[in-house]
């Protein structure tokens, strides 16, 4: 929650923020040496605005009871069905019932037909024509969320189903190659001459079956192999068009001129397939579970980043480095081109948009090498030519990569979701993967229940409670973690709340006020020395009396003074909860920095080292240019924010969210190195035994070489999980 007037009544008053409702705070401003502070300004309702560097009230037309008046209901006819006639209401009835129908059988591949997109959406960043059609929707009407999310839960169900399916096809072939290198013969299938054509048959209707399953898929691979736009869906659907080709001259030659059948590669091309549907199934659970999330009614916390945002320079200056990647939050209403961001395709799958044609070159070369040198050596030319095709084109599909990415960040999504966070996707890995400093606001690090007021001392002729009623009635006004704690004090009764006509934040020091034309400075004891507020009871030594009374860094005590004289004394002890002492170590075990925002002239760099036992290098304040720039962005709610990271609020969930985005940026390029090693090794090795001899590898060779490699994957999940 954000240091404002807005955030302050949304949190504790449940108001539905209003269009004029723009109040908010600017705090540590140091005020300038021309800023002549002897008059109060002009007394009324307004709100604060930053005016030529320096904090000012201005007056608003709109009166405090105005703003908080609820709003008027919109003016309208209200027909209610007794107002139709029977034959209205049996048309009204129909359409209903043909709109349900038509909700309930949706699909998604229509979405684009029927959805406007947000924005232009670049196909070469989707490695799926459905992903790519999804990514097109637009989901601001609660209609198309319903619809979207209904066809969302269809693909997950039928993807559940396919895996299923491809599962048992693969394993039964997967054994039938395997048992015989381990010495095994099945009858009827096996001899002693080779294979017989019910092995060929078995395999064709397995492939067939698997393509059938994933039909829209495949289809689109072959159009994407025709519009050169490659990707691992091109590779999968090349290898099964070749292997069926494979299969189906294996058959025909056994059936017109009675040759001898060998092998096909049916099992591990199934194998591949079934790893890429297990893709598939994750890849859309986290799309359907991240939109519940996005969609959900309230106000999200989106982290944005500083650099893509015009304040990027000056929010660099006012951090002290030119060349930091800085991120903040800002709440608002709606998360946009979720699909977009979500459905956006890893870098494995880019990589293969660039090396897969020379995978195509490299394999028709192997195969035009094979069939010269089965020619030469009285084998059958086209069989020994397929045979090195689909080899190297198996050898080609990307298998460690459909799993070793996809695996990390749908589980990492699903662990952020339960901690109230959304990652949306490698957009968001790669957008905040190298944060170096996050602004946050004292709300975050000091949430309600973590400052106490230990003790309270009434130091001259005015009574406790009026000097709390004052101090509380400036406090609430200027928001900021003391907001809450005073509120709390006069048990949030607005009678005992005074009004306040200008409130300005002095740097390292304190606010001054004016309320009912009495000048109210509420800060540190160095505020009290500036402006030289008269003690009563011993003066400055006085003030050393109250300061021995603290125990430690922890405690600190804030001063009341009311026209220049010291009214009362607070001993305020601040406590760290353990969400959000973890969430800063684990900032800084990432390396990353806090600059922090605040109005309240205690909460600086030693006492937050006090507190939250971080060291001093990580934690930076605010200065003047920086906290304007930070509560430009932040004080209100914004209609719409681009969803990449969503949190419910709490600095945990943040932390969390940003931390997995180190993770999973680390992963990916582990991830990235073993598939690339793997994916060499394997390609380079079988092209070149596919050239040396015919029939040189064979199905069971290369199931062995993709378990070595799924394997191998499993470093970089391992180290994600």
């Amino acid at each position: 929650m954000n240091n404002n007037d807005e955030s302050v009544h949304i949190g504790v008053r449940r108001r539905k923020p209003r269009p004029q409702d723009i109040s908010h705070v600017i705090e540590a401003m140091p005020v300038p040496s021309s800023w002549n502070m002897s008059q109060p300004p002009a007394s009324g309702e307004g709100n604060l605005r930053l005016i030529k560097g320096a904090i000012r009230f201005e007056k608003l037309d709109i009166s405090l009871a105005d703003r908080m008046a609820p709003e008027p209901p919109e003016a309208g006819p209200v027909l209610s069905p007794v107002d139709l006639d029977p034959a209205d209401r049996i048309l009204r009835r129909e359409q209903k019932r043909r709109v349900r129908n038509r909700e309930s059988s949706i699909d998604l591949f229509d979405l684009e037909k029927r959805i406007r997109a947000d924005r232009y959406i670049d196909s070469g960043r989707f490695s799926r024509d459905a992903d790519r059609r999804l990514a097109s929707s637009n989901y601001r009407n609660k209609l198309e969320e319903e619809r979207i999310r209904t066809g969302l839960n269809h693909n997950i169900k039928r993807l559940k189903f396919n895996l299923f399916e491809i599962t048992v096809i693969t394993l039964f072939l997967v054994i039938i190659d395997l048992l015989p290198g381990a010495g095994i013969l099945l009858p009827g299938i096996y001899t002693s001459q080779g294979f017989t054509i019910l092995y060929p048959i078995i395999s064709l209707i397995g492939l067939v079956f698997t393509a059938l399953v994933s039909l829209k898929d495949l289809l689109s691979g072959i159009k994407s192999l025709f519009r050169r736009n490659f990707s691992t869906l091109t590779a999968m659907s090349t290898a099964i068009l070749a292997e069926l080709l494979h299969i189906a001259y294996i058959l025909a030659s056994n059936f017109f001129t009675q040759k001898p059948v060998y092998g096909t590669f049916a099992a591990p091309i199934c194998l591949a397939m079934l790893v890429y549907t297990a893709n598939r199934l994750l890849h859309t659970s986290r799309i359907t579970r991240g939109f519940a999330f996005s969609t959900k009614k309230g106000i999200h916390s989106e982290v944005m980043s500083a650099d893509d945002s015009p304040i990027a320079a000056d929010l660099r200056l006012a951090s002290g480095s030119r060349s930091a990647k800085i991120a903040y939050v800002v709440r608002t209403k709606h998360l946009f081109n979720y699909f977009t961001n979500a459905c956006r395709e890893d870098k494995c799958s880019v990589m293969m948009s660039g090396i897969y044609p020379i995978v195509l070159i490299v394999s028709l070369i192997a195969a035009a090498i094979a069939a010269v040198r089965g020619a030469f050596t009285e084998s059958d030319p086209i069989n020994v030519a397929f045979s090195a095709l689909c080899a190297t084109l198996v050898t080609g599909i990307p298998i460690t990569g459909l799993l070793s990415l996809e695996v990390p960040l749908s589980r990492l999504a699903a662990r952020l979701r339960r901690g109230g966070a959304l990652l949306t996707g490698w957009n968001a890995v790669d957008r905040f993967g190298d944060t170096d400093a996050l602004a946050v606001n004292t709300t975050e690090l000091f949430p309600r229940g973590s400052i106490r007021v230990r003790r309270s001392f009434a130091v001259n002729d005015m009574e406790i409670e009026e000097v709390t009623s004052i101090a509380a009635s400036v406090l609430i006004d200027s928001g900021g973690a003391l907001a809450e704690v005073f509120g709390e004090l006069i048990r949030d009764d607005a009678r005992l709340r005074q009004r306040v006509d200008s409130i300005t934040y002095e740097t390292e020091l304190g606010i001054t006020a004016w309320v009912k034309d009495k000048k109210v400075l509420i800060g540190n004891r160095n505020m009290m020395e500036l402006h030289r507020v008269l003690i009563p009871g011993g003066g400055l030594a006085r003030l050393d009396e109250f300061e021995s009374m603290r125990k430690n860094d922890c405690f600190q005590m804030l001063y009341v003074a009311v026209n220049n004289r010291l009214m009362g004394v607070y001993m305020l002890e601040y406590k760290a909860q353990m969400s959000v002492r973890s969430a800063l170590l684990q900032f800084i075990d990432d390396g990353t920095g806090i600059m922090v925002y605040t109005c309240d002239a205690n909460i600086n760099i030693q006492l937050l080292r006090a507190v939250f036992d971080i060291p001093p290098r990580f934690i930076s304040i605010l200065d003047n240019e920086g906290s304007r720039i930070y509560d430009s962005v932040t004080y209100k709610v914004t209609e719409s924010a681009e969803a990449l990271i969503a949190t419910d609020g709490s600095l945990k969930a943040l932390s969390d969210a940003v931390r997995a985005s180190v993770v999973l940026k680390d992963t990916e390029g582990v991830s990235m190195m073993i598939q690339g090693i793997c994916f060499a090794m394997g390609f380079i090795f079988v092209a070149g035994l596919s050239c040396i001899s015919p029939y040189a590898i064979d199905s069971m060779e290369i199931l062995i070489m993709q378990a070595v490699f799924l394997l191998l994957s499993t470093v970089s999940i391992l180290k994600a999980m």
